[in-house]
């Protein structure tokens, strides 16, 4: 081998000496440990999706809805419809009453609630009922989910 030639060898093995060992630096280096989402349980999906409604944050409301349901319910077939929808309700404020969760499966919750509503009209409206949310694990953003909120 020529002079020339070890130059270009030696150069080159310790170009991919350097990229091997950056890899295993990198494959094996202490990272810091990645906290992993906890998925709010049924009863914490219901307040966020009235607090959303509250501060007309439609894609947190939005985000609280099955995919399921939002490919059968046209008001809900996007954000946009999603949105004009929940505004043509006439509701300027939502306040939180009472939330209860009332059974969970582990894959299917009820939640009760009561709600009162500030109409745009400045009347108010108290409302009551039950939430069904499945445990969607295929969903775009998996978790609990509004089945038909």
């Amino acid at each position: 081998m020529e002079n020339s030639d070890k130059k270009k060898f030696t150069i080159i093995a310790a170009f991919a000496l350097f990229i091997i060992a950056g890899i295993v630096y990198i494959a094996f280096s202490n990272k810091e440990e990645q906290i992993d989402y906890e998925i709010p349980p049924p009863e914490k999906v219901v307040e966020q999706y009235f607090t959303a409604w509250n501060n007309k944050n439609y894609p947190d409301m939005y985000a609280a809805i099955s995919d399921g349901f939002k490919k059968i319910e046209p008001t809900a077939k996007d954000l946009r419809a999603f949105k004009s929808y929940a505004e043509s309700q006439g509701i300027n404020n939502v306040k939180i009453v009472s939330i209860k969760e009332v059974s969970n499966d582990g894959q299917t919750a009820t939640v009760d609630y009561s709600v009162e509503f500030l109409l745009s009209d400045g009347k108010k409206s108290k409302f009551d009922g039950t939430y069904t949310l499945k445990h969607r694990k295929g969903d775009v953003i998996p978790g609990w989910k509004l089945i038909h909120p």
